[in-house]
């Protein structure tokens, strides 16, 4: 980057220092704080205000670099913290320069801020911050990313080439010293001048006119920022050249071009001004042979370019010399054509196409000339009313609510089926971009409108299951976090009519998610489906991410019934043990006899780490459901082979009341092995302690039978635990 050898004055290096420390107040506020809360609104509104007074006399165009901030070119004398800070964020999300439109409000502030929290890498994996902010922002603000990999790092040779600087151009970065003066030296030479515009003929018919005009454009911007530092007579080969390429340009070309004629710190105005007739005849030439003869569009911009009448007349006769040299120009209507041509450019009103009186004010309005800039007889407020229908909010409501409309009232099915796949996608950029309630409100209409007809039925799964996969719902889950009851409804009925292909995406964000809300909701989404979403889940158990896997098992034991347990198996041996543990707790709180058998075969190969595991378990669970797997454990496991996972079932017994289980420790309290007197005595000492835990009457009523009635060993394991009853 190149040293900034000019200083800003005293007042627009305030302004800037100013600009800045409010942009990174307003950054870490919008980062930090939730969407309520007032400081965001306070530091929105506060630089709201300044980018007002900065922008009062026009946009302001701000390049960056990796420390510091240029205006046209310029900096500030004296290193500033926040100015530095400021740029070190935008340049880390490949910003190159940022242009600041009047009427920038605190929505569109509050967005880009939005964006800039985020993470670059993942800022690039959804598109780069220059196209998310097409989707999220508004004509406020101009973001010019910046290329590394295109036009700084695949350079080869000395110089900047042709398709560098026109690529640099088009997507950014701001050219550099090098590309400016390869691009001099082009406008200097009239061979590689023509090459020029053979290459910006090529990225028309490529990429569109309006991305040729864009490049153009561009480039007289980047070279207005170093205009004093050219030699006048070269500065004055340069503004020949590019009228050279303008005379190239289309129609629409030329309108856009003209758009930027009084636009600060660019020279598209001196280069339109300085336009000679030969550039001028060609662009007429061109425009009239490319569209068969002259429209009410060349005839605006050519009266823009020529208000002189003499002036005028003498470029059509040099047009028509152009034109009668084209294929146009050997036809046998040429001369009727032309006749055509020259009325309509030289005489173009608008009459014909509206009434009388209306006519009459056009008239009216063309012969006095009135300078805006000294007609102050609107009032501030009113004049803020009208541009607060055009800022960015009001632009994006107005997309949002045509997108509603159109799919209200188009009756054909096919064209109805455009319209719903157009919408679905601008719902995707708004998710891609964070703007997750317009999103739902969008895919909600789809659905309501879809549901309304029946003969729109077979494109509307489709265009739903679109919404099941991408952006719309990699970012869904830190959406639900702070989305309000309305919110998550509409994304339930979303989720409901795209049906069983949401259920592996929610799954993933559920396995990723930490926040407890969210988390809640992604569960109440999943368990919704029921048995219609257990074979989707079943898939899941081997997905190679240990937090999908651990998510399926916790799934299929939240839809309950048998189907599915065996797919917990070989989750018991898994190499996670929080997936040993879900698997295992999966088991247990099914609490069928169908889950006690694969649990009890499962022990029967498992490993000593799956043992440990589930011993541990059985000690935790406490719910009820869980009663019958244990009472199973108890009264049909080997205890000689597993008898840590048989004391753990045993005392976990204790903390349910229900006559199986009290059945069962009593069973368990008689019975003896002989041949094992110490592990009998474990096994009668811990069914007593369960009993006792238990207190209910017919639990110390066993005891109490066991004490008088039993073997020894049972007597003694009884009376043990009796001794404090009264």
């Amino acid at each position: 980057m190149p040293d900034v050898t000019t200083a800003l004055s005293p007042e627009t290096a305030a302004q800037l220092a100013e600009f800045a420390r409010n942009c990174k107040a307003a950054a870490r506020a919008v980062s930090l704080y939730p969407g309520q809360h007032p400081a965001i609104d306070a530091s929105l509104e506060r630089l709201v205000q300044t980018t007002a007074r900065i922008t009062v006399n026009g946009p302001v165009h701000l390049q960056v670099r990796q420390s510091a901030l240029l205006v046209d070119g310029a900096g500030l004398p004296k290193p500033d913290a926040s100015v530095s800070e400021f740029a070190q964020l935008l340049h880390r999300h490949l910003i190159g320069a940022l242009t600041i439109n009047v009427g920038a409000d605190a929505a569109s502030w509050r967005t880009l801020f939005l964006l800039l929290a985020r993470t670059p890498e993942e800022i690039r994996a959804d598109g780069g911050i220059a196209q998310l902010w097409k989707t999220a922002g508004g004509p406020s603000l101009d973001i010019q990313e910046i290329n590394y990999a295109e036009v700084l790092r695949e350079r080869k040779g000395t110089g900047a080439t042709l398709d560098e600087i026109i690529d640099a151009a088009l997507h950014g970065p701001v050219l550099d010293d090098e590309a400016l003066e390869t691009l001099l030296a082009i406008l200097a030479d009239p061979e590689k001048l023509n090459e020029l515009v053979d290459r910006l003929e090529d990225l028309a018919k490529t990429h569109g006119t309006e991305a040729r005009a864009t490049a153009v454009i561009q480039m007289l911007q980047g070279l207005a920022a170093r205009a004093n530092e050219i030699p006048p007579e070269q500065l004055e080969k340069t503004i020949r050249g590019f009228g050279q390429v303008a005379g190239s340009l289309s129609v629409d070309e030329m309108m856009q071009l003209l758009a930027h004629r009084d636009d600060g710190g660019s020279l598209v105005g001196t280069v339109v001004e300085h336009m000679s007739d030969e550039n001028i005849a060609q662009f007429i030439a061109g425009s009239i042979v490319a569209e068969g003869g002259a429209s009410a569009r060349l005839a605006h911009v050519f009266q823009a370019l020529v208000p002189d009448m003499d002036r005028q007349r003498s470029l059509l006769a040099l047009a028509q010399e152009k034109v009668a040299d084209s294929p146009l120009g050997h036809e046998a209507s040429f001369s009727e054509l032309w006749g055509q041509v020259e009325s309509m450019v030289t005489s173009y009103t608008d009459a014909k196409y509206v009434s009388d009186a209306y006519a009459r004010e056009l008239w009216s309005a063309q012969t006095k000339a009135i300078d805006l800039e000294y007609t102050n007889d609107d009032p501030p407020e009113r004049i803020a009313a009208w541009l607060a229908t055009v800022n960015d909010t009001a632009l994006r409501t107005l997309d949002h609510q045509v997108l509603c409309d159109l799919l209200a009232i188009e009756q054909d099915p096919a064209r109805w089926r455009d319209i719903a796949e157009t919408t679905a996608a601008h719902a995707e950029d708004l998710a891609r971009v964070g703007h997750f309630d317009q999103a739902w409100v969008l895919a909600d209409r789809v659905i309501q409108e879809a549901q309304s007809h029946p003969d729109r039925s077979t494109h509307t799964a489709q265009i739903l299951q679109r919404f099941g996969r991408g952006p719309f719902m990699k970012h869904v889950a830190a959406h639900l976090r702070t989305a309000d009851d309305e919110a998550f409804a509409r994304f339930e009925r979303l989720c409901r009519a795209i049906g069983t292909p949401v259920i592996a995406p929610l799954a993933e964000a559920l396995s990723a998610e930490q926040d407890a809300r969210s988390r809640r909701r992604l569960r109440d989404v999943l368990i919704g489906f029921g048995a219609q979403g257990r074979d989707v889940v079943q898939q899941l158990m081997h997905a190679p991410n240990w937090e999908v896997r651990r998510t399926a098992a916790f799934l299929l034991r939240e839809f309950g019934g048998a189907e599915g347990l065996k797919e917990l198996i070989p989750l018991l041996s898994d190499n996670e043990p929080l997936v040993q543990r879900e698997a295992v707790q999966g088991l247990v709180m099914n609490g069928s006899k169908d889950a006690a058998v694969i649990l009890v075969q499962a022990l029967e190969t498992a490993g000593e780490r799956v043992r440990e595991t589930l011993a541990a378990e059985l000690k935790s669970v406490r719910d009820q459901r869980a009663s019958p797997l244990f009472c199973h454990l108890v009264r049909h496991l080997n205890r000689s082979k597993h008898p840590q996972v048989y004391l753990s079932a045993v005392e976990a017994l204790g903390a349910f009341t229900d006559d199986e289980a009290v059945e069962t420790l009593k069973d368990a309290l008689h019975r003896g092995d002989f041949w094992a007197p110490l592990r009998t005595r474990k096994a009668r000492s811990a069914a007593a302690a369960a009993l006792r835990r238990i207190g209910t009457p017919p639990a110390i009523d066993a005891l109490k039978a066991a004490a008088q009635h039993g073997s020894r060993g049972t007597r003694t394991a009884a009376r043990e635990h009796i001794a404090g009853l009264s």
